[in-house]
């Protein structure tokens, strides 16, 4: 299967927000995206079609509680997902998940949409309180995968102005927050890299989609 745009979104979407489920003896073989119902019902639509781009499949979009989740039972694409791009399935995915080789080794143009859909997931794009400004624009993504994080700062450090910081609870994993802060960066990512879930930049990124 060919490394596509859209393809690249998706890995980056599984990779922040999805599971990856493999089961030979019960044959159970999905992915699935979990998400907020009252925030991102219109992404999820978007994620769909996204899915049914790629691999001529509706998944199925469900509201449990609280939760949105998006399924897809597809035997052949979950061996893709593990067995050509070695993408992590089950429990251990939250401190192993990071981006294939095959996503990685592709050219900006397409890999800046598997940093997309992992933002779009695992990111945030919020207004700070500074000393010297009260709306200080910064997007962040947080992460308790090393490989990731340090895959990310890399990748993003060539062309913006990257922060890069660890946290080690006491009773919880390490993280790792990579961010772009102050209106220059915040722009550029906007408008290079872009959202696709358009509730994540808000009424901030609304000044620059």
């Amino acid at each position: 299967m060919k490394i596509s745009r859209e393809l690249a979104e998706l890995v980056g979407i599984i990779i922040g927000d999805g599971n990856i489920y493999y089961n030979s003896q019960l044959k159970k073989y999905y992915f699935e995206i979990t998400g907020n119902p009252a925030l991102e019902k219109n992404y999820y639509e978007y994620v769909s079609d996204l899915v049914y781009e790629i691999t001529s499949k509706r998944p199925t979009i469900r509201i449990n509680g609280r939760g949105l989740r998006l399924r897809l039972y597809s035997k052949s694409f979950v061996e893709f997902l593990i067995k050509t791009l070695k993408l992590p399935y089950g429990k251990i995915k939250g401190t192993t998940i990071q981006i294939p080789e095959a996503v990685l080794s592709q050219n900006w143009d397409t890999l800046k949409f598997c940093i997309r859909g992992i933002t779009d997931t695992d990111g945030s794009l919020f207004l700070a309180k500074k000393t010297h400004k009260k709306d200080y624009p910064c997007i962040e993504i947080s992460t308790t995968s090393k490989n990731l994080a340090y895959q990310l700062k890399n990748i993003l450090t060539e062309r913006y102005r990257i922060g890069f910081r660890k946290f080690s609870p006491v009773s919880f994993r390490d993280k790792y927050i990579i961010s772009a802060n102050g209106e220059k960066m915040v722009n550029q990512w906007i408008e290079d890299i872009g959202f696709s879930n358009k509730y994540k930049p808000g009424k901030y990124g609304s000044r620059v989609i």
